[in-house]
Parts: C-alpha cells; sequence; structure tokens
C-alpha cells in the first residue's frame, strides 16, 4: 500500500507538455514544410534541367558522328524521328516520316529498308543544293557561297538516350522531344570575299577546298511541344559544330539497284536528296583538271 501510494506521488511530480507548448512545437514544424515546400520545385526543376541538358549533350555527339561518318546503317532511328521536314530553295515544304501516308496525309515515306540511311542523307543535305521536288536535286555539286538558295532542315526527335522507360512505344506522346535543325556548308575561302579572276592556281584550290571541306552546324531546342495545332520548340538551345575533311556524295538508296562494287556503298545520283560524307576521300573539280 506504502509503495502505491510513493508511486502516485512521484508519478504527480512530472509535468506534461501544455497545449501553449504543444501549439509552438507545431508552428516551428510547420515553419520549416512551408520553407521545405517553397523549395522543393525549384530542386525538382532543377534536376530536370540537369537530365535533359545530359541528354542534349548525349544524342548530340551520336547525331554529329553520324553525319561525319556518312552512316547508312542505323534503322533503329526511325524509333526517335517523328518527321523530317525541308524548305527547299523554291520556297516549298517537304515532310518525310517513317510511317505510310493516311488518307489526306501530304507527308512523304521515307524508303523502306533504308529508312536509318535516308534520315542521315537528309540531315546531311548541305544547305546550297538546289532542292526543286520532294526526291530530286538539281545543279549539285553547288560550290558557290554566295548562291541565294538555301534549304532549311528540320527534324522532331524523341530523345535517343536517358530513362528506358521514354523508349517505349506507350511513352511515345508523352517521352522527352527535341528540335533538330541541320546546316551543312561548304567551309569559307579567302575567294568568298577576293577576286581571284587573275590567279587560275588560287581559282582551282579554292574549289577544291569547297568540293572537300565542310562546316556541320547542328542546332537543338527543347522541349518540342504542341501549340495551337502547330510543332513548337521551347526557349533552351545549344549549337554542336564540326568539321568534315572529304567529298559529299549524295545517292540513290534504291535496295533494287547494285551496290557501288569499290565503295559497297548505294550507287551515286546527282538528282538524289540523300547525302552523305566520305571522310578522307576528296573530290577534284573539272576545272582543276582542265576539262
Amino acid at each position: 500500500m506504502k509503495l502505491l501510494k510513493n508511486n502516485a506521488a512521484h508519478l504527480r511530480g512530472r509535468n506534461g507538455f501544455t497545449i501553449i507548448e504543444l501549439a509552438i512545437c507545431l508552428g516551428i514544424i510547420a515553419f520549416a514544410l512551408v520553407a521545405i515546400i517553397g523549395v522543393l520545385p525549384i530542386g525538382i526543376n532543377v534536376q530536370k534541367d540537369n537530365r535533359e541538358e545530359t541528354v542534349i549533350n548525349q544524342d548530340g555527339m551520336f547525331w554529329m558522328e553520324a553525319i561525319r561518318s556518312g552512316a547508312t546503317g542505323m534503322n533503329d532511328l526511325t524509333n526517335h524521328i517523328a518527321f523530317i521536314e525541308i524548305k527547299g530553295s523554291n520556297s516549298q515544304v517537304y515532310r518525310w516520316e517513317p510511317v505510310p501516308a493516311k488518307a489526306g496525309d501530304s507527308h512523304i515515306e521515307l524508303p523502306r529498308g533504308v529508312q536509318g540511311a535516308a534520315i542521315i542523307g537528309l540531315l546531311s543535305m548541305p544547305a546550297q543544293a538546289d532542292l526543286v521536288g520532294p526526291v530530286t536535286v538539281e545543279n549539285w555539286p553547288q560550290i558557290n557561297n554566295q548562291s541565294q538558295r538555301y534549304n532549311w532542315i528540320r527534324a522532331k526527335v524523341r530523345a535517343i538516350s536517358g530513362s528506358a522507360v521514354d523508349q517505349g512505344e506507350a511513352a511515345k506522346e508523352m517521352a522527352f522531344s527535341y528540335r533538330l535543325t541541320s546546316e551543312v556548308r561548304p567551309i569559307r575561302t579567302m575567294g568568298d570575299w577576293g577576286n581571284l579572276s587573275g590567279n587560275k592556281l588560287a581559282m582551282d584550290a579554292n574549289r577544291i577546298r569547297k568540293l572537300n571541306f565542310y562546316e556541320i552546324k547542328l542546332t537543338f531546342q527543347w522541349p518540342e511541344y504542341i501549340f495551337g495545332g502547330e510543332e513548337r520548340p521551347g526557349p533552351n538551345k545549344k549549337v554542336f559544330r564540326s568539321v568534315v575533311a572529304g567529298r559529299l556524295v549524295n545517292r540513290n538508296l534504291n535496295l533494287l539497284n547494285s551496290l557501288d562494287l569499290t565503295t559497297g556503298q548505294f550507287q551515286e545520283d546527282i538528282t538524289s536528296p540523300f547525302f552523305f560524307f566520305e571522310p578522307n576521300r576528296f573530290s577534284v573539280p573539272r576545272i582543276a583538271t582542265g576539262q
């Protein structure tokens, strides 16, 4: 009995938290939560921006090397290309897609069986090639940098690198996409600013340089989204540049034709819109050979 009384007295000597103290604790916790919640969206956006820029850096190097090397395989690119649009020198816009055109569609289907090569070939088209039809180029090779005829080439691309979840067919519409603009131009030389008409040797050297030295400029804009029924790029932008020493030839991507026995590539066709670099192989203009 005496023990129970001592325990009761001991418990009465312990004071608990009052309502005021609990309210103060809850206020401190709420204040901290408000600060955390305020910073959390910023952290999420920074993580998202870093992830997207990492994807762009990896894809940029991939596309640059594929174009510089004149890759003709890589048919898996059809899983990442939504369309390629080219506004030709005749102000007409031609649109290629890896799927057949449905009723009412006006796009051109990429050649079956060689769609990967066709994608690289279209993105490698020189800005100054005279595209006069969806599958016809005239007056190539064009080595006059002062020509007022330019092609504007852009593609909507679903990210090649990044999360595996975005690579599935079900996630195609929601996956991270960007706009890729390709510009291939002969490197400008002193002949573009000076008059070389009195120096035949300098004129020939200038033409050789224009035929065999090119600048590649790839512009990435992201994210690509649809607004008002029109494809538009976001505010982010990054540019990749490189140069290629070698000839640039257009080839006929027809599987029914035999391959070039010398190179093992598709046959050359100066009217084809599909262009490919051949690094370390060089062209010589007729004027330089006296023909």
